[in-house]
């Protein structure tokens, strides 16, 4: 029957057959699974060799893994082979240079000539050397996926920050399907079948793969001196070579070390060493004969074993020490797991299974149901599905022309509704819904009503246009309310009605300015709004001279304000601030060019305001330096190379090691994201650069789920936002300030046209027209009230919740 023609290209770059190691085998498996499992693709394979092999015609690059040189003349040779997409089996020794970096020239040269490349690890350490770690994360940053073994191993990865989560695939090893059946004795040379023929009927153990110290054969070889006593029949077969860089560097050293423990034990008759590379029928008929498997690994952090997985396809039970990937297989009941160098706890598992027969055909019945999922055929289908994702993806991406608009999720006020009542919003939630007891803030308020404000800024339905309307004029009230003729601001408002905090500079009062600064720089704002927003700007205004005292971020969210409205002669000190501040800091450190020491909260906001401030004051030298610091922040959190990692709870200090806060399960908060999308798209409406259009994409994408934990933080079926990520999930509780941010973020993109909304805007119910700003009190008398109800900073007694009218409006406002 013939086939129809391949419809692209596959190159997989690993270590190949006749070379013996078992990634050359897995690499082999795989390609023979490709071919029965899908008609679509044609697959090609790049050698990694040492020793000079000849290779079948399969093979149409080789690399000598030492010479740099060969990495990058492989990635032109597959461009000019037509390959499409290719696969990285990656595994630590087996590519040249300091911890294998000299495949960074491949990805590199790859990624040139715009073939894209997956990445498979087949080990991933717990607790990778600096060098490996840089290198490994180097090598997934730019990779379109990367596959693992196991959850566990997507979990070690994730929180190693090796990885992003929205990149990482579990894709199980898969077992080939010779191991289903044991072949036909006749078929087999005849040392193997006599060797097979003497331990039928009898209790059976067996180990086999490439031998080194790792392997723990002595372990196990221990353990069966403790076997023979209760069953003195019991056999153990030792099956595979040594692996050839031992044996290179160290000889048989190993082996006959084993040997001579055996004829020390007594148990010559008892151990069985088959000195051969083994074919797939042979190691089937020695999986077929045995009773159980056993894997005796030193490394716990040993993330796949394709013998044991080989073990398994051949539905043989297993008894092993406890490195991650026995623990994930055998955790349904296929056998047992011990301590690691623990030979008595390993004797004793022995002998339980072969002393209760029912244990034994219970562990057998487990490990026949894994045989079923595990066949190559099916495990190359899913790799199929993944290599055609790929490479639809990168036909879609180069088929858009410049910096295409990004398809965005439909605005969905739901969440924001819910938590904003007449007063302001709320700040926090447990879950999904309102925590009225932590009441308001100037923060949250401010950044609802820039959030108003964009929303009538790009323009949407009658009723979101009239919802953003309404929290803009209560916004404006709630900021008049917190004002105080000192100068200073109130900031926290409790449920009942009364200020929690003295009148006081801080983060809020630049807030307050950047949230006036839109609202008067936005025409889409109605006028009666605009109006008193202007005023009070202009009692701030004077006021914000003394912010940089109090913090960099609180005169940065001043000087974004004052950009917005063209306040040259306030904005003129802030921007020199910030600049007098990256230049000291970049100069004590040329490898640290940012405003600070260490990195904290809302960072990019500094880059932005100074950009802002250098573009209003025509300050171009400005301009440039704060586009280089943004540049600098870009690539130490990771948006760069794709992934963006927010800084979290562990703050980055200059002279720090990278390894600190990359191992930090600490959450990453959606302010950081919305600060570094909304700064990159003020970059790039200040340069036109293509790729800070595409940073800024990636960097709003962390909130759909280009994360290190691969999770969404926007929730869909609301339009709320989780409060923060951890390494794994997001936090439940879908507070203001993170919602809003996600807000913040989005409306950036579409004001600037990097993204569109794909559907029709969600509808919510009709809005009652609010009372206009014009008709609160006078600044005057609503601070008499204020301070009457407040005298001591905050009420002792909190006034009883009132009902969601305009008439149960606090006194404050």
């Amino acid at each position: 029957m013939s086939h129809p023609a391949a419809t692209y290209r596959l190159g997989i770059v690993s270590t190949y057959l006749p070379r013996q190691c078992g990634l050359a085998t897995y690499t082999a498996d795989l390609r023979e699974a490709l071919g029965v499992a899908t008609d679509d693709l044609e697959t090609v394979v790049v050698a990694i060799d040492r020793d000079g092999h000849t290779y079948g015609d399969e093979v149409v690059v080789t690399i000598n893994q030492d010479r740099i040189e060969d990495y990058s003349a492989a990635a032109r040779a597959l461009r000019e082979a037509g390959v499409q997409v290719v696969l990285i089996q990656h595994e630590y020794g087996i590519f040249g240079g300091p911890d294998g970096s000299h495949l960074l020239e491949l990805t590199r040269a790859l990624n040139a000539c715009g073939i894209p490349y997956l990445l498979t690890l087949h080990t991933v350490l717990p607790q990778p050397s600096p060098g490996q770690a840089a290198t490994l994360r180097a090598l997934c940053a730019r990779a379109a996926r990367v596959t693992v073994f196991t959850e566990t191993a997507r979990r070690v990865a994730i929180r190693t920050g090796i990885a992003a989560g929205h990149q990482l695939v579990v894709v199980p090893h898969g077992a080939p399907e010779a191991m289903r059946h044991a072949p036909d004795p006749q078929t087999l040379r005849p040392e193997l079948r006599a060797l097979l023929d003497a331990v039928s009927g009898k209790p059976t153990l067996t180990t086999f793969g490439l031998l080194g110290k790792g392997k723990g054969i002595d372990i196990a070889i221990d353990a069966l001196a403790e076997v023979v006593k209760k069953h003195p029949e019991t056999q153990y077969i030792v099956a595979g070579t040594t692996h050839p860089e031992i044996k290179r560097q160290e000889g048989e050293v190993y082996r006959e070390s084993l040997q001579a423990q055996v004829q020390q034990l007594g148990l010559n008759d008892n151990v069985h060493f088959v000195d051969a590379f083994l074919a797939l029928d042979e190691l089937s008929a020695i999986l077929h004969t045995s009773t159980l498997f056993v894997t005796p690994y030193r490394q716990p952090e040993q993330i796949c074993s394709g013998a044991l997985t080989f073990a398994l396809g051949a539905g043989l039970p297993a008894v092993s020490t406890s490195y991650s990937y026995a623990e994930d297989m055998l955790a349904g009941g296929a056998g047992r797991v011990v301590p690691i160098g623990d030979g008595t706890a390993l004797a004793t598992e022995i002998i339980d299974l072969l002393s209760d027969a029912r244990a034994l055909a219970a562990a057998k019945s487990v490990a026949e149901a894994c045989a079923a999922w595990l066949p190559w055929p099916a495990v190359a289908a899913r790799e199929a599905d993944l290599f055609a994702e790929v490479v639809r993806q990168t036909q879609a991406a180069a088929a858009r022309p410049g910096h295409a608009t990004a398809a965005a999720p439909a605005l969905n006020l739901t969440h924001l509704e819910k938590l904003t009542d007449e007063i302001g919003i709320i700040q926090f939630s447990r879950g999904p819904n309102p925590d009225m007891s932590s009441g308001y803030c100037v923060d949250d308020v401010a950044r609802l009503a820039i959030v108003a404000a964009d929303l009538l800024a790009v323009g949407t339905d009658a009723n979101q246009t009239a919802l953003a309307t309404r929290w803009l004029r209560q916004s404006m009230r709630f900021l008049i309310a917190a004002y105080d003729p000192s100068g200073a601001m109130h900031n926290v408002l409790s449920y009942g009605g009364t200020w929690q905090d003295w009148p006081h500079l801080g983060d809020h009062v630049g807030r307050a300015v950047w949230t006036l600064g839109v609202l008067v720089g936005t025409p889409a704002v109605p006028d009666d709004i605009r109006r008193p927003a202007a005023a009070l700007l202009d009692e701030l205004g004077p006021r914000t001279a003394m912010l940089p005292e109090l913090g960099l971020r609180s005169a940065a969210y001043a000087l974004i304000g004052l950009a917005r409205a063209g306040r040259t002669d306030q904005a003129a000190p802030l921007l020199r601030h910030l600049d007098e501040a990256l230049v000291e800091t970049s100069s004590a450190d040329p490898g640290w060019r940012w405003f600070e020491p260490e990195l904290t909260y809302d960072n990019a906001r500094l880059a932005q305001a100074m950009l802002l401030g250098a573009a209003l004051l025509e300050d171009d030298a400005a301009a440039g330096r704060a586009i280089a610091a943004l540049a600098w922040y870009v690539q130490h959190v990771g948006l760069a190379d794709g992934t963006l990692r927010c800084v979290g709870n562990h703050w980055h200090r200059r002279g720090e090691s990278p390894a600190l806060w990359l191992a930090d399960d600490g959450d990453e908060q959606p302010l950081d994201a919305a600060a570094i999308t909304e700064a990159l798209v003020d970059a790039w409406q200040h340069t036109a650069e293509p790729d800070l259009a595409r940073l800024a994409g990636w960097g709003f994408a962390w909130f759909l789920g280009r994360n290190r934990a691969g999770a969404r933080l926007y929730v869909d079926a609301t339009g709320a936002c989780h409060d923060g990520l951890s390494a794994t999930e997001p936090n439940g509780n879908q507070g203001a300030e993170s919602t809003l941010a996600y807000y913040q973020a989005l409306l950036s993109l579409l004001r600037a046209g990097l993204a569109a909304l794909p559907h029709p805007v969600v509808a919510t119910a009709p809005v009652p027209t609010s009372l206009p700003v014009t008709s609160m009190a006078t600044k005057s008398g609503n601070q008499g009230r204020a301070v009457g109800r407040a005298s001591a900073g905050f009420s002792a007694t909190a006034t009883p919740p009132r009902s969601r009218t305009t008439e149960g409006q606090p006194d404050a406002l």
